[in-house]
């Protein structure tokens, strides 16, 4: 009787083993054809999003998915499996980072920078509000904005000091 029961046993859990070996093919498929773009166009958009990148563009508070699909003329499904493959990361967040590491550039070279208000420095960068701006500031760079400006201000105090 317990062979009876282990047959059974076996038989569930070669067919669970056989469901989630089709789930996984499936899976694989279906990302496969997500994201069928040809190299050539692969390439064209991530020269359009390097071109981007240098243009500050990104600071546009505007600045949106659909906004920038339009802008590199290319459509918005191809442009988020492409940040998405070639950036490691979505849309929103690539644009943040890029917004952050821009001001974060500009506080440590330009001193009048370090002197404005963190709520300028967020409209600046093109964030709706401070808060959302020091909360992304501090993942993006580890720490907060305030933080950031005390510890250029000191690395420079230090090297004007030489």
């Amino acid at each position: 009787q317990s062979s009876w029961l282990q047959i059974i046993k076996d038989e569930a859990l070669e067919k669970i083993e056989e469901q989630n070996l089709a789930n996984e093919d499936l899976e694989k498929t279906v990302k496969q054809k997500s994201f069928a773009i040809s190299k050539e166009r692969e390439d064209e958009i991530l020269r359009k999003l390097a071109t981007f990148e240098t243009s500050k563009s990104f600071m546009d508070r505007n600045m949106s998915l659909a906004a920038l699909a339009t802008q590199l003329e290319v459509n918005t499904k191809y442009l988020s499996e492409v940040i998405k493959k070639s950036k490691g990361k979505n849309f929103t967040t690539y644009i943040n980072e890029l917004k952050i590491n821009h001001i974060a550039y500009l506080i440590s070279t330009e001193t009048a920078y370090r002197q404005y208000k963190i709520s300028y420095l967020a409209e600046l960068a093109g964030f709706a509000s401070h808060s959302t701006f020091s909360i992304v500031f501090k993942n993006v760079t580890g720490v907060t904005p305030n933080d950031y400006i005390q510890q250029i201000s000191k690395r420079k105090l230090i090297w004007n000091s030489w």
